[in-house]
């Protein structure tokens, strides 16, 4: 079946309109009699008018909405308005539906002949209004008809695209539905390559003027010239050639199969020999009868574990090989205090305490104890520490540091906790005193400590 030409559809629809327009008058006619009927019946029951002059009388009032509204037809397709005969012309069209209303008892009767008076003058309402866009359109003052577009597929999906493509249809009576949609796109895509273009003229020119004759340049030069011969000079065997190389597959699988780097793991220091381990007495398990026995034997186990761990850090520090890189800190404030604090303090971390089997308790016997305590250490001769720590300390310094010594407060202070067998919280009490006496030293004040000695301030040799 062949689809029809549109000479046999432009002769359909001329067949179309003319029995459109026999049939709308035939209508027409039909409303007009029933509503006179009605304003008739009414004008004679309810004004007593008699039939021969009720039915000229209401003819009159019922066509003469009509009238008036040919009349502004006319002078609207002349261009004019015509707004007083539009408003005479509703006015009494509204008129004729409210006498039909009123004028009956019955009021179903009555909106019946109502309802049809209104709808005959709508019906020629409608017929003239088509009539004027007919000839608006054929002059050129009216846009075209737009095709139909689809409800889901374009207005909701594609809301902005499908009203640019139905001005576009507007403007342009040859395009269609997709061929407007095309054209819409194609503009669209035009606009965002000519404010990128601009944009990047406007900032090559503006780097070598001034800004005023950038925008000149660019209000000057077509920029759809420049995309056109961009789109001439373009390389696209290039471009596709750079893609292509990062979509190889050997270079996918190279990719791939790069295993993830991992940090090296830490290398942990080989064991030094240290003095073998000694036995930890449980406070479970204490013996309550040898307090002092007791107390040595703990001194003396710390000082050995000090002493492994001095050896151990001594054994790192000759195998440069294992020492770990160091890391670099910002400087802080508070840096040259924490030196010398770390200074002060001896650097002897306790080393983890083995776990203890609660099946098997640790026991000791008295000799062992006593042979443990016996055990020679390596640490310096303590001094007997008799009155304050300040007197002490003074006292160290008298004995044993010379008149030309050069060692700084650190030294010092580490010399005076290791006689004085001090603990952290004494040394830092300690490193305020040595500082004060090697300050009156330096100022060539030891005449005046030494006047101490003599009246008894500090404790005499």
């Amino acid at each position: 079946m062949s689809t029809p030409g549109i000479n046999e559809l432009d002769a359909d629809l001329q067949k179309t309109v003319k029995q459109t327009s026999y049939m709308r008058q035939l209508f027409y006619f039909v409303v007009l009699l029933v509503a006179l009927a009605g304003q008739v019946s009414g004008a004679v029951e309810a004004l007593g008018i008699p039939l021969i002059w009720a039915i000229p009388a209401v003819g009159a009032l019922e066509l003469g909405g009509i009238v008036v509204l040919a009349n502004a037809d006319v002078r609207r397709r002349l261009g004019e308005k015509a707004t007083a005969s539009r408003i005479l012309s509703a006015a009494i069209a509204a008129f004729a539906v409210a006498f039909n209303w009123m004028a009956h008892d019955n009021k179903l009767l009555a909106g019946f002949f109502a309802g049809m008076s209104a709808l005959g003058y709508l019906v020629w309402l409608m017929h003239t209004e088509n009539q004027r866009r007919d000839r608006l359109r054929a002059k050129g003052d009216l846009p075209p008809t737009t095709p139909a577009y689809e409800v889901v597929g374009h207005w909701v999906r594609h809301p902005w695209i499908t009203l640019r493509a139905k001005n576009l249809a507007k403007a342009d009576v040859s395009l269609g539905l997709y061929s407007s949609i095309a054209a819409a796109r194609a503009e669209k895509r035009k606009e965002q390559r000519t404010a990128a273009i601009a944009k990047v003229l406007h900032r090559k020119i503006r780097s070598a003027v001034d800004p005023k004759t950038a925008d000149i340049a660019v209000a000057v030069y077509d920029l759809d010239e420049i995309a056109v011969r961009l789109a001439d000079g373009a390389d696209y065997d290039g471009l596709t050639a750079l893609i292509a190389a990062d979509l190889a597959p050997a270079r996918l699988a190279a990719i791939s199969a790069t295993p993830p780097v991992t940090p090296p793991a830490p290398v942990a220091a080989p064991p030094s020999p240290a003095s073998p381990a000694l036995p930890v007495l449980d406070a479970e398990e204490e013996q309550p009868a040898l307090p002092t026995v007791r107390r040595e034997a703990e001194d003396a186990e710390r000082r050995a574990a000090r002493e492994a761990v001095a050896r151990a850090t001594a054994a790192s520090e000759r195998e440069p090989e294992l020492e770990p890189q160091p890391v670099i800190m910002p400087p802080s404030p508070l840096g040259g205090l924490r030196g010398e604090l770390e200074g002060i303090l001896p650097a002897t971390p306790t080393p983890p305490r083995p776990r203890r089997a609660r099946t098997a308790p640790v026991t000791h016997e008295i000799g062992e104890v006593l042979e443990i305590a016996e055990e020679p250490t390596l640490t310096p001769p303590t001094i007997i520490r008799e009155g304050s720590l300040r007197n002490q300390v003074y006292q160290v310094l008298e004995d044993n540091v010379p008149a030309n010594d050069r060692r700084d407060v650190v030294a010092l202070t580490t010399m005076v906790g290791d006689l004085l067998d001090l603990d952290d919280v004494e040394r830092l009490t300690a490193s305020n005193y040595v500082r004060n006496w090697k300050s009156e030293v330096d100022a060539g004040r030891r005449s005046a400590v030494n006047g101490r000695h003599l009246q008894g301030i500090l404790p005499t040799k």
